[in-house]
C-alpha cells in the first residue's frame, strides 16, 4: 500500500487547540498515514519558571533540575500515551511513535522533522496561548521560517461548524 503521507510529525502542547486539530484533521483527511511521530517539547522558560518558584526545597539546583524534568517528562509520557490511539485512528496510521524533548519549542519541531525526515508537519494554529497573537507569530511562523518540510496548519474550528463536518462525511 502506498501512503500520502508517509511520516507525519504532530507537535502537541496539549490544548484544547492540539486535541480539535486531531478532529479536523480525522474528518477532512481520506489518506492514510504510514507514521505519526507525536511530539511534546517542554519548553525550557517553564523549567525556568519552576526553578525560580520551587528552589528553596532543594538544597542544590542540580538535583532539582533533575528531578523537575523527569516529574514533566513522565506527565508528559503519560498524556502521549493516551493519545497515541486516538491519533492512530484518527490519522489512519500504522504506527505512532512519541518524542519528548527539552527545550524551545519551534526549534526542536524543525529538529526533529529534520532527524526524522518528515514528510508533513502538522501545526494546530491555536495551542495553549489561544488568546494571544503570539503563538501564532512565536512558534508556527518560525516553524515556517525555518524547516524545509511541508506544513499543515488547522485553524480552529468550533463546535457548531465541527458538527457539521461529522454530520456530512461518510
Amino acid at each position: 500500500m502506498i501512503f500520502m503521507f508517509r511520516k507525519v510529525l504532530f507537535p502537541t502542547d496539549f490544548s484544547e487547540g492540539a486535541y480539535r486539530a486531531v478532529e479536523v484533521f480525522e474528518k477532512r483527511n481520506k489518506m492514510e498515514v504510514g507514521e505519526v511521530i507525536l511530539l511534546h517539547v517542554i519548553d525550557e522558560g517553564t523549567l525556568e519558571e519552576l526553578m525560580d518558584g520551587y528552589s528553596f526545597f532543594y538544597d542544590n539546583a542540580e538535583i532539582e533540575l533533575k528531578d523537575i524534568k523527569e516529574k514533566l517528562k513522565e506527565e508528559a509520557s503519560r498524556k502521549l500515551q493516551e493519545k497515541a490511539e486516538e491519533v492512530k485512528r484518527a490519522f489512519r496510521a500504522k504506527n505512532v511513535r512519541t518524542i519528548i524533548r527539552f527545550g524551545i519549542p519551534w526549534d526542536e519541531i524543525v529538529k526533529v522533522a529534520e532527524e526524522e525526515n518528515v514528510s508533513l508537519i502538522i501545526l494546530p494554529s491555536r495551542g495553549k496561548l489561544s488568546l494571544s497573537h503570539e503563538f501564532l507569530g512565536s512558534t508556527v511562523m518560525r516553524v515556517l521560517r525555518k524547516t524545509k518540510k511541508p506544513v499543515l496548519i488547522i485553524k480552529e474550528v468550533d463546535e457548531n461548524e465541527l458538527a457539521k463536518t461529522k454530520g456530512t462525511s461518510g
